[in-house]
């Protein structure tokens, strides 16, 4: 393991100067790249194993990697360490570390340790979305000193931070490095580390915008709004945002109008419908002034004293007389003549147009046949004639039918064209 006095001395001398400019060099670059940038701070014990390495005279690769009893441990603060956040879980930094050899795995020894590295970092907290645990990967390179033997190494290792508290600003990291040396007089070996880290940054919240120029630093947010969070995605900032957790409108401070009436939802009684401000959001679809829910024609124009609803005309109901004399029924049964289904229809149209009266529809006989006979004969006239106007689109909650047989003939039954006439039904109206 050790080198002969002449080649150790110039070596010696050499690996001490590689050292200090390595770390001059090193440090000068770290503090270049951006001064206000986020900082992390760490100082901790080492603990340096060469058995578990796969050498010669050693132990294969992770062999007996938790045998304790060939870890070389300095029990004093024997590590410092500064690393600066860049981008995208990534993190460049140095660190150096002593130690005292006491073993080469079950060899004992007495030689000193000195160790610089170079390190670059990647934080998997994005990954599994935790501001506590983070654990992360770590590749580089240093130089490293045995007593008087020095050589270069490539680092590759795994850590977990621990942060501690609100602000995130002190943790704990515990990590495993495996340094190979390219050189033939290095020696491999693991070195792990425990310790405290702080953080000294000015981007509080980690949003990638520096507290200085961030006008929400303790919330993370977007470079847009100058750091300020957007929690709904809505394009309105949260601090201006009066729905902040919901999607919603520029016009609205965020809130969202879920009809498109312009009315935010949070004031629209009828959210999901779009209608009028003077009805606060609900609609007026007849355009008669009152809103539907008030309005019991809310699909017709209709006068305010009468709920909405259209008061019919006398010239309508006068017709409606005429049409009662056109609905007719062939004899002894409850058939409409085709010339009464045209008179049917008509009736059919007013009634679309007066949606609030109800119509009771009468039905009558001729005098010709029995008493009972004529009674259900005009039934069914007055159920046919309700069926006809129930399949045409009128709600059956408006008819209603009354039957009088041959008790009410409004001509003689005694020519055929007075029976003729007595074979009807009538209109009664409620509005």
């Amino acid at each position: 393991m050790e080198p002969t006095l002449s080649s150790n001395s110039i070596r010696n001398k050499k690996n001490y100067v590689l050292l200090i400019t390595f770390v001059f060099l090193f440090h000068l670059n770290i503090n270049a790249q951006n001064e206000s940038s986020p900082w992390q701070f760490f100082i901790g014990i080492n603990a340096v194993d060469t058995f578990p390495t796969g050498i010669s005279g050693s132990g294969d690769l992770f062999e007996e990697f938790l045998n304790f009893d060939h870890w070389n441990v300095t029990p004093y603060p024997s590590v410092l360490g500064v690393k600066k956040y860049i981008d995208a879980g990534f993190s460049f930094g140095t660190r150096l570390s002593v130690n005292k050899i006491t073993a080469y795995g079950d060899q004992i020894a007495s030689d000193n340790y000195y160790n610089v590295d170079g390190v670059i970092s990647y934080n998997l907290r994005n990954i599994i979305k935790s501001k506590s645990f983070m654990p992360f990967l770590e590749i580089g390179g240093g130089y490293a000193i045995f007593d008087d033997q020095g050589a270069g190494y490539f680092n590759l290792g795994f850590g977990i931070e621990y942060w501690l508290g609100e602000n995130k600003k002190t943790g704990i990291i515990l990590e495993s490095l495996y340094k190979n040396t390219g050189e033939t007089y290095g020696v491999k070996h693991f070195q792990h580390m425990l310790g405290v880290a702080f953080l000294f940054h000015t981007d509080s919240d980690f949003d990638g915008i520096l507290d200085k120029d961030d006008r929400c630093p303790e919330i993370p947010g977007l470079a847009i709004f100058d750091g300020c969070p957007d929690t709904d995605g809505d394009g309105v900032q949260d601090n201006e945002d009066d729905c902040p957790e919901i999607t919603g409108l520029a016009l609205l401070n965020g809130c969202p109008d879920t009809d498109g009436d312009g009315i935010r939802d949070s004031e629209d009684e009828c959210p999901e419908i779009k209608g009028l401000l003077e009805f606060n959001g609900c609609p007026d679809r007849d355009g008669d002034g009152i809103r539907d829910s008030d309005d019991k024609c809310p699909e017709v124009f209709g006068l305010i004293e009468n709920d909405g609803c259209p008061k019919m005309t006398e010239q309508v109901k006068d017709r409606l007389k005429e049409i009662e004399q056109l609905i007719l029924f062939e004899t002894n049964k409850d058939t409409l003549t085709k010339e009464s289904l045209i008179s049917l229809d008509e009736v059919y149209l007013i009634l679309i147009q007066y949606p609030n009266i109800k119509v009771e529809i009468e039905g009558h006989t001729d005098g010709i046949g029995e008493l009972d006979y004529n009674q259900t004969l005009s039934e069914k006239r007055a159920a046919a004639v309700l069926r006809y106007l129930s399949e045409k689109g009128i709600p059956v909650s408006r008819l209603k039918s009354a039957s009088y047989g041959e008790t009410r003939p409004i001509r003689s039954n005694q020519t055929s064209e007075g029976r003729r006439y007595n074979r009807r039904v009538q209109f009664n109206l409620d509005q």
